[in-house]
Formats: structure tokens, C-alpha cells, sequence
């Protein structure tokens, strides 16, 4: 079977920001499907930063006349909408229906445009529009705003332990002159994976000239990230210890248990 690719048409119209930092959305739905859309946006429930739909109010997202067929649709997914699903118990909220993360609710969608390409258009479209709602929730913000200074506060004192803790540089073996000479390293970079920011095994203690080094050394190469594989090679080009990978060392010692 031979299928088709297509290239993005010339003709297709680019995105544009206004003076009000507006954009035109052109869609495909009815006035009576947008509508439902707003009557959505009373049902979100926002917890610990991110947002969540019940799955009895997802008739207008999944275009349906009625809630019922919108939760049928949702069992006949069940299976791939799992992961995304969450009790409403632990959410603080009384309810008879689980509740939903928006991203499950996307890859719903995406899989009925498959599954019924005559509506593709549509549920695309409703895609759209429940990504902005999302975006633009004003309580979600807020939320997000202080989960990010929670983070924030427990980050610091993570790093100012680590840094009280450590008297030598875990890299170099050399001891600190002072205090300021002393970084902290994320291993594996925040910018790629954001869940070990906090991660004590994913931080190490530095001197700031080496730090500025390793740093340097990594922007020099196109292919190289910072990672715990490039920090290893950068350790083994300067001679420097390996010791401060515990993540390498406790695999090392399962292998000598085994």
C-alpha cells in the first residue's frame, strides 16, 4: 500500500500577530459547537499547576450532541486515554466521573481524525480551540505562577545544602578557596529534562572555572548536549574524577551483586 505525503500548500496562509498580540483563527465549526467551548471553560479544575476536564463535560471538545455518547466515546478509548485519566478523589473533588488532562483529551482527538477522516477537519479544529482555552485559563496561570516559586524556593535550598555540604569540587578533587567559587551542575540539562531540576543525583558541586570550561567545551560541538554521557567524556578528556556519577556507580555495584 503506497500512501501519500503532501507538502504544505504556498497558498496556505501564514500565521499573523496583530497590534493587540492577537491572532485570527479561522475554524470549521458551527456557532453552536464554538459556543459549547465556552460553557467548557467553567468545568476545568486546576490543581498543582496544570488543568483538568471531567469526562462528563467533554460533549462540546468531542463535538457531540450529547454528554452520554461523549463518555462512550471515551470508554471505547479507554484503553489509550489510561495514563491521562485521573480520580477525581485525588484531585479534592466530588465526583462520579474520573477527570481528564487537556493533553489526553488532544490525543483523543487526534485518533478520531484517523479513525473518521470525513471529520478530521473538526476535530482538528476543536483540537485548537481547547489548546487556547487551556492557554488563556487565567486561574491556570495563576496556579502555574506559584507551583514555579515553589519549585524555585526548594531549588535554592537544595543548592545552598549541596554547596555546604561539599568542600572539594567533585570533578577536579581540588578544595573550594570560597564559597563563591562553588556551582552547581545539573547533569542532565533543566532545558531537556525539567523533572530532575530538583533531583539531588542529578546535581554536582563545581568549581566555576571548570564549569565555565565543561560549558564552553559543549558549545564547541554541534553533536554534543549536556548530558551525563558528555559530562563523563569531558571528565575522562581533563583527567578529572568519575566518582560524582552515582547513577554509573550503582549500576556498576547491581552488576558486581549479580
Amino acid at each position: 500500500m503506497v500512501e501519500w505525503g503532501f507538502s504544505p500548500s504556498d497558498d496556505m496562509e501564514k500565521i499573523t500577530l496583530n497590534n493587540n498580540s492577537e491572532i485570527l483563527l479561522k475554524t470549521t465549526l458551527s456557532k453552536g459547537q464554538v459556543a459549547k467551548f465556552n460553557s467548557l471553560q467553567k468545568e476545568l479544575v486546576v490543581n498543582n499547576g496544570a488543568a483538568y476536564l471531567s469526562v462528563n463535560h467533554l460533549h462540546g471538545a468531542l463535538l457531540t450532541r450529547s454528554k452520554d455518547t461523549a463518555r462512550s466515546i471515551v470508554q471505547a478509548y479507554r484503553d489509550t486515554l489510561r495514563v491521562y485519566l485521573v480520580d477525581a478523589d485525588d484531585l479534592g473533588v466530588k465526583s462520579d466521573q474520573d477527570f481528564i488532562r487537556p493533553i489526553g483529551i488532544q490525543v483523543l482527538l487526534d485518533q478520531l481524525a484517523r479513525d473518521r477522516p470525513g471529520k478530521a477537519s473538526d476535530y482538528r479544529a476543536s483540537s485548537a480551540l481547547l489548546a487556547y482555552i487551556v492557554a488563556a485559563y487565567p486561574q491556570l496561570a495563576v496556579s502555574s505562577s506559584i507551583e514555579a516559586k515553589k519549585l524555585a524556593s526548594f531549588k535554592d535550598a537544595l543548592i545552598k545544602r549541596l554547596k555546604a555540604r561539599h568542600k572539594i569540587c567533585q570533578l577536579t578533587g581540588q578544595l573550594f578557596s570560597d564559597e563563591h567559587e562553588k556551582h552547581v551542575h545539573h547533569i542532565v540539562a533543566e532545558s531537556i529534562n525539567p523533572s530532575l531540576a530538583t533531583d539531588k543525583n542529578n546535581l554536582i558541586v563545581i568549581s566555576g572555572k571548570v564549569h565555565d570550561e565543561y560549558h564552553a567545551w559543549v558549545n564547541s560541538h554541534s553533536d554534543i548536549e549536556v548530558s551525563r554521557a558528555s559530562l563523563r567524556n569531558f571528565a575522562r578528556k581533563k583527567g578529572y574524577r568519575l566518582d560524582w556519577d552515582l547513577e554509573k556507580l550503582q549500576v556498576t555495584q547491581l552488576s558486581l551483586n549479580l
